[in-house]
């Protein structure tokens, strides 16, 4: 519970506070009687209001009804960075608007300390790059759960877990902040000690984690994508908004093969951080990985400074790629636990769901489910399963996201162009765009005469095509939804089956 005087007070102290109005009166000093009003919740959903909400105005589109509906639930104040005096009547004018200078940034520093600073009780873990931030997330929580016990939560794009055994299904990479600070809350309350989560670039950029400290902050990779009008408009902007997690985490973890790797460890080194790196044998990284085949590679240290990690070690998702990630979340847990005799256990114990499912049936059919959406974590994708089913056709069913990220479309028909035979594109999250237009578009970017191409918008039918013109020999991909049981669709979630529910069903209905 808040005060409007400590919530203001904050405020100040943070440079967002700008006036209250109140019966359409501005005051810089809050009046003495609504000084002592007390918020007892928060939101930014008109329709989860009730007496001693404080509610927040905000979004780009907001609508002032959504105000007037919130002080008739029983709002306490209102914060926004707009005056809506005029647009209320003569009795919601005497509910409390605090005026701000960014809205998001005070949902951030109130949300923070109206519960408790919940981060100050938790050794935070934060994971950002264009790909690996899931599996790593995953490999991480699996490791220090096998180490330390069902104290270990996390937040990512595909789950959240705040009791360190239960998984509810996330909606998005990184939580808004008030949500975020009431589930560190409620992961504190559980006896939670460690928290890995995902941070996205919009999260930095929409202030999602604006005041939250990482122990250790992780940054994978990065490669163009989200670069869109609504998103980043330029690969400037998504570098610097990913690279404040350098700016907010006390030991920095750099991958040594990644893009901009000199960039970023300059920036780590004049803030003072602590950087550690990790990457393949081909790099001077402190901790290094060997890939051999089968999900078997091995990792030796070569900085005498740090905990040693040696030995060979198994990730059972497909995909050279996450001997990076495996190691990665190696590099973390070493951080933590001197002993890293365990880690192999909990790293081969890791499942991901939704990330390189593979099902298969008597009658030779084979289906890979994953979150791929980007030409690196597609390229690398399509490439093992090339390897894997060389005789085959690789029948891809994939999409892309609508109003935002429009460069990755391009990417998309790219990965298609140099390793899918059949490419039936659909939708995936259209919000609030034409799927045949993020379609069409993605066809003009396939250069490869010889790739098939379909279009198909229902995300179920492209995939019952894709098992009706399957033949043994062949594998299926269907990438982006993984086991996600919804769509976005105009502003709202529409049920969807999922990609693996879906494939599961039709790999017994086509079993012999």
């Amino acid at each position: 519970m808040l005060t409007l005087k400590e919530i203001t007070d904050l405020l100040k102290e943070n440079g967002l506070y700008k006036e209250i109005i109140i019966d359409g009166d501005w005051y810089y000093t809050v009046p003495e009687k609504a000084a002592r009003a007390e918020v007892t919740d928060l939101s930014y959903d008109s329709r989860k209001v009730s007496d001693g909400t404080l509610f927040f105005c905000k979004g780009l589109k907001f609508n002032p009804e959504y105000l007037a509906s919130a002080i008739k639930e029983g709002a306490t104040a209102a914060i926004s960075e707009l005056v809506y005096t005029d647009k209320l009547d003569q009795e919601a004018q005497s509910t409390p608007q605090i005026i701000v200078t960014d809205v998001q940034k005070a949902m951030a520093v109130i949300a923070r300390h109206f519960y408790g600073c919940p981060d100050e009780k938790l050794e935070l873990i934060g994971f950002t790059g264009t790909k690996g931030k899931t599996t790593s997330v995953y490999f991480t929580r699996h490791i220090l759960a096998h180490e330390f016990g069902p104290v270990v939560g996390q937040f990512s794009s595909i789950d959240e877990c705040v009791d360190g055994k239960n998984f509810i299904e996330a909606h998005l990479t990184t939580p808004e902040s008030l949500d975020l600070f009431r589930m560190m809350k409620e992961a504190v309350d559980n006896g939670m000690k460690y928290l890995a989560m995902e941070v996205s670039s919009q999260a930095y950029k929409k202030s999602r984690v604006y005041g939250l400290h990482f122990n250790i902050g992780v940054f994978l990779n990065i490669s163009p994508d989200h670069i869109s009008p609504v998103e980043h408009p330029t690969f400037d902007d998504y570098l610097w908004c990913k690279s404040q997690i350098i700016v907010n985490s006390d030991t920095v973890i750099l991958n040594r093969d990644m893009d901009y790797y000199e960039l970023l460890a300059q920036k780590a080194h004049e803030l003072g951080k602590k950087l550690i790196t990790f990457g393949s044998d081909e790099s001077d990284a402190d901790y290094r990985y060997h890939g051999k085949d089968h999900g078997y590679f091995d990792v030796s240290t070569h900085n005498d400074n740090l905990p040693e990690v040696t030995g060979e070690f198994r990730v059972m998702i497909p995909g050279h790629f996450n001997y990076s990630n495996a190691l990665a979340a190696i590099t973390v847990s070493a951080q933590l636990k001197d002993d890293t005799s365990d880690f192999a256990q909990g790293l081969k114990e890791t499942k991901v769901p939704g990330r390189m499912e593979f099902l298969k049936n008597n009658a030779g059919m084979v289906a890979c489910v994953d979150y791929a959406h980007n030409y690196l974590s597609l390229s690398e994708s399509f490439k093992f399963m090339k390897h894997e089913y060389p005789d085959g056709r690789l029948i891809v069913v994939i999409g892309a996201a609508g109003g935002k990220a429009e460069s990755r479309r391009k990417d998309v028909g790219r990965a298609l162009s140099e390793y899918a035979d059949v490419a039936i594109l659909t939708s995936e999250d259209n919000f609030f765009e034409d799927p045949h237009h993020i379609d069409e578009t993605i066809k003009e970017h396939i250069t490869n005469p010889n790739v098939k191409v379909i279009i198909n918008v229902d995300r179920v039918a492209a995939i019952k095509q894709a098992f009706e013109m399957a033949k043994p020999g062949d594998a299926m991909f269907m990438a982006a939804k993984g086991r996600e049981q919804f769509m976005h669709e105009k502003g709202r979630d529409i049920p969807y089956v999922g990609d693996y529910q879906l494939s599961q069903k039709l790999m017994k209905e086509y079993d012999k």
